[in-house]
């Protein structure tokens, strides 16, 4: 199957290919009204499901929803790492920084009938972390395909993740009518390029700009505890030289000041008076 583009407040909204609808929607898991219970969901054969692989240990049992696990695919946003999509194996492992974006790929395809609409959202104990999901929060009608989920790390710390944990609930419930459109809306299975490139490259979140700031902290304090440092060692140095200039001082008083104190003094009052002049010539 191949993937397509979706609208970003829903899956199978707005533009986009439709596959022809040759079934009716089906009916053998269908409740009276409103949404779906755990009974209804546990009821369900796995031929029948609207999500494929269809296991029992998805349904909530808290709730009244079917949670979708991490699938094998994910990319997570890094500031100039020129970073790929990242492939999971079996339980593998990938974290979240703060104030880094992240899409996922779900494990389960969900195909919608045309008479129910789904609800989208990320469990209570992961958004708690300060994951959020930017990405749309309904499944359309008749959208057919793997959900790609946007999310953001809001939080303070990294969010550890695995393949196969189940942190997105969904929600179904009936339409009073069967929607006239009668094409499947084609979805994806897997992580489009044109995503990543929308949020690949250079970019600045809060966090990082903390960051940046206390970095720029730390220079100024290193930089006054060298000032300080500094201050402190010329002091030290001109306490222990301080003698030493002070008998360089000495030996050059000892050594000029006799001949400056002449050159002041003495040779002007002992210097020896200057010659008569000589007697004018005798008349003849």
């Amino acid at each position: 199957m191949s993937a397509r583009s979706i609208s970003k407040d829903s899956y199978g909204s707005g533009g986009g290919s439709y596959v022809a609808d040759n079934s009716t929607s089906p009916s053998s898991y269908e409740p009276a009204s409103g949404f779906w219970s755990d009974g209804t969901w546990k009821a369900l054969k796995s031929e029948d499901a609207p999500v494929k692989p269809f296991k029992l240990d998805g349904v909530d049992r808290d709730g009244a929803n079917y949670n979708l696990a991490i699938g094998e695919e994910v990319y997570v946003s890094s500031l100039g790492s020129g970073k790929t999509v990242q492939k999971l194996s079996e339980g593998e492992a990938f974290s979240i920084a703060p104030g880094q974006f992240a899409f996922i790929l779900t494990e389960e395809e969900v195909a919608l009938p045309f008479d129910k609409i789904g609800f989208i959202s990320i469990r209570a104990s992961t958004k708690f972390l300060g994951l959020v999901n930017i990405s749309g929060f309904h499944v359309d009608p008749g959208y057919k395909g793997k959900l790609i989920f946007a999310v953001y790390n809001a939080g303070p710390t990294i969010i550890h993740l695995r393949r196969g944990d189940r942190i997105f609930p969904l929600w179904i419930t009936n339409l009073d009518k069967k929607m006239q459109r009668t094409a499947w809306k084609v979805g994806h299975d897997k992580i489009p390029a044109s995503m990543i490139t929308a949020i690949s490259g250079e970019f600045t979140t809060a966090y990082q700009l903390a960051e940046k700031l206390k970095v720029a902290q730390e220079d100024i304090v290193q930089l006054k505890s060298f000032k300080v440092y500094l201050t402190a060692i010329l002091a030290v140095l001109f306490i222990l030289i301080t003698p030493f200039l002070k008998d360089a001082a000495s030996n050059v008083v000892n050594t000029f000041w006799p001949s400056i104190k002449c050159a002041i003094v003495n040779c002007v009052a002992t210097a020896p008076p200057a010659p008569a002049p000589a007697p004018p010539p005798a008349n003849p």
